[in-house]
């Protein structure tokens, strides 16, 4: 699976601080999007074989001889008429990651476990160059350090960093309600793990519209959280 064993310069295009509601406790998360550019054996790192599945080379074809013991450049789209922005696994998320953001001191780094990497997706390019891209999502106990915090919400202003990101053993799926650190939590009667359409349908009669299930779950990334309570009264 997908990782960035060595310390590896990536671009931060976005950052998404928010609150997710588990239980009745509120925690700080945060969504992480990122990108990198480079040769098209990136596309191994996903899945080995993916890069010869998209690219080939015209020159080999046509009888130029390869050296041994080389990797074959491979600078030319195999079906050039086809899309060339692909979702790996679309929709899927895989927990257990480990993230360090390496600030180029030894004690200086951030270094998360079980880290969730979503949304994996990559775009070709003639002439052998892929971007890879993804999200890292995080809400572990780290992110009630304010300092740690705002650094983390501040990277899209900084675009390039050094990272690792470093695959579990077993990936293992993130599921509704997953939490750094911790086992999965299981609905119970009280109304853990209902979404926010329901949750609102329960605390105030009646069932939920489509029209509230919409509006509620908007302000939830990624459709796992459900949104705070900002209610001051009774309903009138």
């Amino acid at each position: 699976m997908f990782q960035l064993e060595k310390p590896t310069p990536i671009t931060i295009t976005n950052t998404n601080p928010r609150r997710e509601l588990h239980g009745e406790e509120r925690v700080r998360a945060i969504d992480i999007a990122w990108s990198m550019t480079g040769e098209n054996t990136l596309l191994d790192l996903i899945e080995p074989g993916l890069r010869e599945h998209h690219y080939c080379n015209h020159a080999l074809k046509a009888g130029q001889e390869s050296l041994p013991d080389m990797i074959i450049p491979l600078p030319n789209l195999r079906r050039p008429k086809l899309p060339t922005a692909y979702h790996y696994a679309k929709g899927e998320k895989w927990r257990g990651y480990r993230f360090v953001w390496d600030w180029g001191t030894e004690e200086a780094h951030v270094d998360f476990t079980d880290v969730v990497l979503a949304n994996l997706h990559y775009e070709l390019t003639e002439g052998g160059s892929v971007t890879v891209m993804g999200t890292i999502q995080y809400n572990g106990d780290e992110l009630e350090n304010n300092d740690l915090y705002g650094e983390l919400s501040g990277l899209a202003s900084d675009g390039e960093i050094s990272v690792m990101l470093l695959a579990p053993a077993d990936l293992m799926p993130a599921k509704k309600g997953y939490r750094a650190g911790k086992p999965d939590t299981q609905p119970t009667q009280e109304g853990d793990g209902k979404n926010a359409g329901e949750l609102f349908a329960e605390a105030h009669g009646g069932s939920k519209s489509d029209d509230t299930d919409t509006d509620l779950d908007a302000d939830a990334s990624e459709g796992d959280d459900a949104p705070e309570d900002t209610s001051t009264g009774e309903d009138a």
